[in-house]
This record gives C-alpha cells, sequence and structure tokens, in this order.
C-alpha cells in the first residue's frame, strides 16, 4: 500500500458522509390546514441548505370563521439553523387572537439557551423543538415547545405504512403516533399522527382541537 495515509482519509470522509442528514425537500415545503374538512389556513417552510449548513423558515396561518366572522386567529413565524445535523438557533414569534408569544433557542457550549415568557433556562444540547420537517425528534422522549418555550413529554409510537391523500395525489407514508402531555401540573394532553414518506419528508399531520378534527395537507408536489 503506497499511501496508507490517503487511503484512511478517504475511508473517513465516506464514513462521515454516509451518516450525515439526507436532506430532500424543495425549497418550498407547504401544507393546506383543514378544520373539520374545511380550509383554514396554511403552513409554508422555506428551505436554505448550503453544504452542512440548513436555514429553515416557518409561516403558518390560521383563521376560523362562524358564517363572516373570525372567531380564532393563529398567526407564527419562525426561523432555525441548523449545522452538521445540529439545531443551532431558533427564533419564533406568535399570535394566538389577542396574545403574543416570543421563542428563542440558541446552542452554547453543550447546551441549549431557552428563553420565552420572561424566563431563561438550559436543556441539554440534544434537545429538539416542536419542528417537525426532520425526524430526529421521533427518538426523543422529551421537547420544546417553538411557541412558548414549555417542555413536552412524548411517547413515540410507529404504526403501519399507510397510503394517505395530499392536496394533489397520493402517496404511501410511514404513520407515528404521538401521546403525551405538557410537563407541568395538569399539563395539557398531546395526541395526535404524523406521517412521512419514503424519503423521510414530513408529509401528513393530524389531531384534535377541542372535538374539532385539524388535518395537514400536502400541496407541494414531489
Amino acid at each position: 500500500m503506497k499511501n496508507p495515509i490517503k487511503l484512511f482519509f478517504f475511508i473517513f470522509l465516506y464514513l462521515v458522509s454516509s451518516n450525515a442528514y439526507s436532506f430532500n425537500y424543495k425549497q418550498t415545503h407547504e401544507f393546506e390546514i383543514f378544520r373539520n374538512n374545511k380550509k383554514i389556513g396554511f403552513h409554508k417552510l422555506e428551505f436554505k441548505n448550503t453544504g452542512d449548513k440548513i436555514v429553515v423558515n416557518t409561516q403558518i396561518e390560521m383563521i376560523v370563521r362562524l358564517g363572516i366572522i373570525p372567531v380564532f386567529k393563529y398567526f407564527h413565524q419562525g426561523e432555525e439553523v441548523w449545522i452538521d445535523n445540529q439545531l443551532i438557533e431558533s427564533k419564533t414569534k406568535t399570535k394566538k387572537n389577542n396574545r403574543n408569544f416570543k421563542f428563542e433557542a440558541k446552542r452554547k457550549g453543550k447546551n441549549i439557551e431557552i428563553k420565552s415568557r420572561g424566563e431563561i433556562f438550559e436543556v441539554s444540547g440534544d434537545t429538539l423543538i416542536t419542528s417537525y420537517w426532520q425526524q430526529n425528534w421521533l427518538n426523543k422522549n422529551v421537547l420544546i415547545d417553538s411557541q412558548h418555550g414549555k417542555k413536552r413529554l412524548i411517547n413515540v409510537e410507529k404504526k403501519n405504512v399507510e397510503k394517505i391523500k395530499n392536496s394533489n395525489s397520493s402517496v404511501f407514508a410511514q404513520k407515528y403516533r404521538v401521546t403525551g402531555s405538557q410537563d407541568k401540573p395538569n399539563g395539557k394532553k398531546i395526541d395526535y399522527e404524523i406521517w412521512y414518506d419514503d424519503k423521510d419528508r414530513w408529509v401528513k399531520i393530524k389531531f384534535y382541537v377541542k372535538k374539532s378534527l385539524i388535518e395537514y395537507y400536502l400541496v407541494t408536489v414531489y
């Protein structure tokens, strides 16, 4: 073997690249949101993928009307920065009816600092927020709510592969059921179903809010 150092370096790079996160999203990944089969808004993700860095901008808008009168409004904007498959920072702004929330998460050494609702605290550096585009969160027992910084204690159960509808066609996707609660006395219960296709892309979510069925239908065509 004439140059074992070069050979070792090549094998090392191959192994590193093989373990890297596979990014398979288009620049825009958008859902239509329905409540009891009536469209009420959208959830849009905008990706900028440069080398080992991914910047994700999120926009959510929902308006529920009783006749022509709006009875519920929800607007959310956020940005995430990921490098080498690690969450580096996230900032969000949310308006829920007349209530406003701000949230910040920023990596500091081995931990992530959270600022929300006038509080500042740190969590483990491998903690993730409620941003479902990347599947790594499915391996977690705790998530940080990216709206107001509260901890969610979750249990993820892998279900069957199902054929689901999106806005334009159908796709086969792996189903998961997520249950749990907020980490506080009498915390709000968590119960929803979420699906990912064979390229690890988030393609659907379904849950109930006060007995109303909320469903996401993917608009983006792959």
